[in-house]
């Protein structure tokens, strides 16, 4: 362990000569990863990592939310979608040298079903709806479903449904997966070291190390993007997309997150228990003009709930220019003519989050809405908003590229849900049921087109807008792909010696 943390030492010591080695990425983060286990994890900074170590039986194809096999090669369906039997790659194996077979499979999914997860645990759904694992051969596996799962092959390619090595072990949690690159150092809030797995069933990834640097600062990662201290960074500000778009050398990659962040109402509490309070608000808000006010190539309005990489066939709505007489008129209605003050909670440190409330309160204002403006870390804002002691919030919500993983724990009471609205419409439910659990293709896009109509119509929230991943690197660094869930993912990396 002393000699593993001198090299660790030894090399973030060398980190700037690293840079110009094209063996080496460096890829600068705005914060640390927080848990490596894949099955315990929620946060992006970790499953990023963990996406590049560890694999399961699908995953998402490059840049996009379509399901391509993985660790699995082929698979069937039977028993009107209860069953499914996967055949499993040959010849594969864990970092550590295990063989990666059915029994490893069954192990994984076997431990995160006993392990009593709590409800709102990453996927929970996903082994709430598990009956059963079972090895059928050496490279057959079958996985039993309570009943009919139409998103099961998405959530299976979630960080959840990673495989991890069946080989026991003692003391802190390890890292072994299958995938491209495996663990070899952690030094918390510094740096975390990937080396390349000799052995990938995939082919050798072009890089031997990528290592992961934790830099806060803003300026701090533009200036060591532009003097080729570091490779790679993502975009967390217009300021730094304009400072390095326009840099020779240096390339940006975007790529459409699969999130929606939006404004939404406390239905339990007045004003905004009247449909007529909520509509009169949405009819102030100029959202495309605010959006690219405020977020410039960082994200696009939403003008629907559903990002439209889940969802197209929603399609686009106009953005409509705001109305106030419209508004005025529907408070008039509501009694509520001379206005009436509200709370907005809304998260500390999210880039742009701060001056979209302010706008926000100023547009109120001309309908005599006085907004009060609540500030809080993200942690303590969960607890208040779970309470519900906002009247208004402003949030963001990502998940897998499903309308379901989307929609149902938003709008839905079902345990470990976040329905932060509180509210309920026994339709909007059912339909949310119904959805899952068919497999139809034409028949889902029915039920939830349907879905949205009622969201629209009841409006317990106003979508807002939808980042864009952007991705700064130098020039000579290519292959990089981003999964729907924003990871970014190193196997076909490449990257070309500097002078």
């Amino acid at each position: 362990m002393k000699r593993a943390a001198l090299c660790t030492v030894l090399m973030l010591a060398a980190l700037p000569a690293l840079a110009a080695d094209p063996s080496t990425v460096i890829y600068l983060r705005q914060a640390d990863a927080l848990d490596l286990d894949p099955w315990q994890a929620n946060d992006l900074y970790s499953n990023e990592v963990a996406a590049n170590i560890f694999e399961g039986l699908v995953r998402f194809r490059k840049n996009d939310t379509a399901i391509e096999p993985c660790l699995a090669t082929s698979w069937e369906i039977g028993d009107n979608g209860r069953s499914w039997r996967f055949s499993l790659r040959r010849g594969v194996r864990f970092h550590d040298g295990t063989p990666f077979d059915a029994r490893a499979v069954v192990h994984s999914f076997q431990n995160r079903m006993a392990g009593r997860q709590p409800a709102n645990q990453r996927m929970a759904s996903l082994f709430a709806v598990i009956a059963g694992v079972r090895a059928l051969a050496p490279e057959l596996v079958e996985i039993r479903l309570q009943h009919p799962y139409a998103p099961f092959l998405t959530a299976l390619a979630d960080s959840a449904g990673f495989i991890q090595s069946p080989a026991p072990r003692a003391g802190d949690f390890v890292p072994v997966g299958t995938g491209p690159f495996r663990f070899v150092s952690w030094t918390r809030g510094r740096s975390l070291i990937l080396v390349r797995h000799p052995g990938y069933w995939g082919g050798r990834p072009g890089v031997q190390r990528i290592v992961f640097k934790v830099m806060a600062d803003p300026l701090g990662r533009v200036l060591q993007i532009r003097n080729g201290s570091a490779d790679m960074a993502i975009i967390q500000s217009g300021k730094e997309y304009e400072e390095l778009s326009r840099r020779s050398g240096i390339s940006i990659l975007s790529h459409p997150s699969v999130d929606t962040h939006y404004l939404g109402f406390n239905t339990r509490r007045p004003p905004f228990d009247r449909l007529e309070a909520r509509l009169a608000l949405r009819l102030v808000i100029p959202k495309g003009n605010l959006i690219k006010k405020i977020f410039q190539n960082l994200a696009q309005p939403a003008f629907t709930p559903l990002p439209p990489a889940i969802f197209p066939a929603q399609g686009p709505a106009p953005a409509g220019a705001p109305d106030l007489a419209a508004a005025r008129s529907l408070l008039k209605a509501a009694g509520l003519a001379d206005g009436f003050a509200c709370s907005l909670y809304y998260p500390d440190g999210q880039q742009g989050v701060e001056e979209l409330a302010d706008l926000l309160a100023v547009m109120a204002r001309q309908v005599r809405i006085s907004v009060r403006k609540v500030k809080l870390p993200f942690s303590e804002l969960v607890k208040a908003v779970d309470r519900g002691d906002h009247d208004l919030l402003m949030m963001g919500w990502s998940a897998g590229p499903d309308p379901d993983f989307f929609l149902s724990p938003l709008f839905t009471f079902e345990p470990g849900n976040r329905n932060r609205f509180f509210y309920e419409n026994p339709e909007l439910t059912r339909l949310l049921q119904q959805g899952r659990t068919t497999l139809d293709a034409p028949q889902r896009e029915r039920i939830y087109r349907r879905a949205l109509e009622l969201l629209e119509r009841d409006a317990p929230w106003i979508p807002l807008f939808h980042l864009i991943d952007n991705l700064a690197t130098r020039s000579g660094v290519r292959g990089l792909s981003f999964t729907p869930l924003g990871h970014v993912i190193f196997r076909d990396i490449t990257k070309e010696s500097t002078p």
